[in-house]
């Protein structure tokens, strides 16, 4: 592989990771109080507010993640921008309350048990059903924005090596979090409730995974004219 094309499938996989991941930080944060910050910016409780600011949030960070692709890719800025901008957010907004749903009706992800019978299961519980999430998610996205971009021989591929791919830095970042830091649902780190915060860390590693499949399906035609 060409250094231009290690530095572009980097790139990509970077600027996924600082926009992407980046708006679920961001609404983690104005969602208060969090597991990051502890600020209490959106009270948890005020639906309204949150089912506007979220989708913003999303919206945004989806627009910016077009826009780096666009300018990477030579591609039309202003329909790039708006393809992200809407898929991101309608896929994520979806699994979010889709996911949401099933742990209110069985009362709390607690209440999930797949593994009983093995150390850390609340752990394995948290990424057994957030990996595969991430991964559908990060597939339909760039099967969408592979898809806007021209390269129709190379959606299915590539949307299906992306959500793989991101699924797999998902668990991966999980596994290295229990196994090399003993971080884990179920068991805080002082002054953090860990669920929220374990998410975001690997959202950060299923973003880059994800990003750099995408960036590598496509790095022999950034230079090329989209059709």
């Amino acid at each position: 592989m060409k250094l231009r094309s290690i530095t572009f499938v980097v790139l990509l996989g970077l600027w996924t990771a600082f926009t992407l991941a980046g708006s679920v930080w961001a609404f983690l944060f104005t969602a208060g109080p969090n597991t990051i910050t502890r600020l209490d910016v959106i009270r948890s409780d005020n639906i309204p507010a949150q089912l506007i600011v979220g989708p913003s949030i999303y919206l945004c960070a989806g627009g910016l993640w077009g826009l780096g692709i666009a300018r990477l890719m030579n591609a039309d800025a202003k329909s790039m921008v708006k393809t992200c901008a809407l898929s991101w957010s309608a896929t994520v907004f979806t699994f979010l309350i889709a996911v949401s749903f099933l742990g209110l009706s069985l009362g709390g992800f607690s209440r999930i048990n797949i593994l009983p019978d093995f150390r850390h299961s609340t752990h394995y519980n948290f990424l057994s059903i957030f990996a595969p999430v991430v991964g559908i998610v990060t597939a339909i996205n760039a099967y969408v924005v592979i898809g806007k971009l021209g390269f129709h021989e190379l959606k299915k591929s590539a949307g299906m090596h992306a959500g793989i791919a991101a699924a797999l830095g998902f668990l991966a970042v999980g596994l290295i979090l229990l196994y090399g830091f003993g971080w884990e649902v179920g068991k805080p780190v002082p002054g953090k409730y860990q669920m929220l915060l374990l998410l975001e860390i690997c959202n950060i590693g299923a973003a880059i995974a994800g990003g750099i499949a995408m960036g590598s399906s496509l790095r022999g035609w950034h230079g090329s004219p989209v059709i």
